[in-house]
């Protein structure tokens, strides 16, 4: 992987784990998810009618913005329910899962292949995924295993990295034809508008108000620092493979184990630690893939 989408991705994994962080403490989470939406929205309007009016935009750029805003509503709807059921430190590590879909599909769709060393790193970031999930490192660990994923929590976390999964093999391809900005903010504000109509018909509006009297500061910077994670994200895509990207961005699970032991209490054990240390290996080897 070149020098500089690897540390454009590396950056990214630390505003990711973040805004998940804040995402997973506020009171309200589907409100509070859908108001950092419309804050993006609002934050990044000038930028997006400048590329819009400097960009050559082309009506079918519509269908491409379209099927993104409905895989990362998905997304985003399956990621906050994940929260409402499960610990940041069990969900996040699931949801950032996505590389256990993506080469399959990204060969299967545009051709993409990785080569053994690419290979090896993402088996080390995985296996570092499954044994953070252990309670112990042994057979009855591993058999625990399959209870700790046996909830609303992580199952909802996993239909979150199918969409992830989804939505980066879909940014390689629209990156490739229109701007990457222009292209993630206009779905992006898709996705705040039917975000928006979503908890305005299922909750009353003093849910609504209360949850941005709560956590307005905290749903403005998810709005900001979801969208500057996501712009290195595109950037890389533009100069790398997708599985590699989408591989090397599931680091942000040490970091969420970490903000989730250290901000929320939350279990930090010798499997955890082990995990950990396999998946930052796994990172560093996919330095090393062509």
């Amino acid at each position: 992987m070149e020098p500089l989408p690897f540390t454009l991705v590396f950056i990214s994994i630390f505003t990711h784990a973040w805004w998940n962080y804040l995402i997973k403490r506020s009171t309200n989470k589907h409100v509070f998810t859908a108001l950092s939406k419309l804050a993006e929205a609002i934050i990044f309007l000038i930028p997006g009618i400048y590329f819009l009016l400097t960009s050559e935009f082309q009506a079918k750029f519509l269908i491409l913005i379209l099927v993104a805003a409905c895989i990362t509503f998905l997304n985003y709807f399956f990621l906050t329910s994940a929260y409402k059921h499960g610990d940041l430190s069990l969900v996040y590590p699931i949801s950032r899962s996505s590389i256990i879909f993506l080469p399959i599909i990204s060969f299967h769709f545009i051709g993409e292949r990785i080569d053994n060393v690419g290979l090896l790193a993402i088996a080390l970031i995985l296996i570092g995924t499954f044994v953070m999930h252990m309670d112990t490192l042994d057979s009855k660990g591993i058999r625990g295993l399959f209870r700790n994923i046996n909830n609303r929590g992580s199952l909802f976390a996993i239909l979150a990295a199918l969409t992830v999964a989804g939505y980066t093999l879909w940014d390689k391809i629209a990156v490739t034809r229109m701007q990457p900005f222009l292209y993630f903010y206009l779905y992006t504000s898709s996705v705040a508008v039917f975000y928006n109509l979503f908890i305005l018909i299922w909750y009353k509006p003093e849910a609504i108000k209360g949850e941005w009297r709560l956590n307005k500061y905290q749903i403005v910077q998810v709005g900001f620092t979801n969208v500057f994670t996501y712009s290195l994200v595109l950037t890389a895509l533009t100069m790398s493979k997708a599985t590699y990207v989408g591989g090397l961005r599931q680091l942000s699970i040490v970091v969420g184990a970490l903000l989730g032991y250290k901000l929320l209490n939350e279990r930090l054990g010798l499997p955890k630690v082990v995990g950990i240390l396999l998946s930052l290996l796994g990172g560093g080897v996919i330095y090393f893939a062509a």
